[in-house]
């Protein structure tokens, strides 16, 4: 016999916000046919949650006491802010943000760039730009994977743990087996036994 609770599958404690993740002019988007010049152009005009997040960092005084404090992370934003319809910026959050997640995107570390990008996301804070990301101690690193390596986010194996964690948190099985095999075979993995 089945019980049924009084909570339903259409109820949720939580509101998931998905956060853009993307290499610099490469966010998507969105076209018809016919209308691809039209769609670049606006695209080019638009800010998307990433690219909002860079404005906000950059103009918005509150934000700036977040960033003193060294708690701003880009996945933190929704908390605070709204990101706004019909205009694209974050915008103060009047109400409710205790019940909201800011969530990236899982990036296949094939896609290595946008993997690295991700992994700085998950930790600087207040940056305003791509090159402000890729910046370490006043120097500008050419690609984000070697900001990383700068900031010791690479040293040993402690990232293709996290990563194998947070995969197995959303991921089948039948994935996790690819993804470490990936990890295996280009990651340089100190200790394959290990991980």
């Amino acid at each position: 016999m089945w019980l049924l609770s009084e909570f339903s599958m259409s109820d949720k404690s939580h509101t998931v916000i998905r956060l853009a993740v993307h290499l610099p002019e490469q966010q998507a988007i969105f076209l018809k046919e016919g209308q691809e010049n039209e769609a670049v152009e606006r695209a080019s005009m638009k800010d998307i949650t990433l690219t909002a997040w860079f404005k906000l960092n950059l103009i918005n005084e509150e934000a700036h006491e977040y960033i003193i404090h060294n708690t701003w992370e880009y996945a933190d934003i929704p908390q605070y802010y709204v990101f706004g319809k019909p205009s694209t910026k974050w915008q103060k959050r009047q109400r409710g943000g205790q019940q909201v997640i800011g969530r990236m995107p899982v990036v296949s570390v094939q896609d290595s760039e946008r993997f690295y990008l991700r992994m700085l996301l998950l930790r600087k804070t207040g940056v305003i730009s791509f090159n402000d990301l890729k910046t370490i101690d006043g120097t500008l690193c050419e690609t984000f994977q070697e900001a990383c390596k700068v900031l010791g986010l690479l040293d040993g194996d402690q990232h293709w743990h996290d990563t194998l964690l947070e995969a197995a948190r959303m991921q089948m099985p039948s994935y996790l087996r690819i993804l470490f095999a990936i990890i295996c075979g280009f990651g340089e993995v100190e200790n394959i036994p290990d991980l």
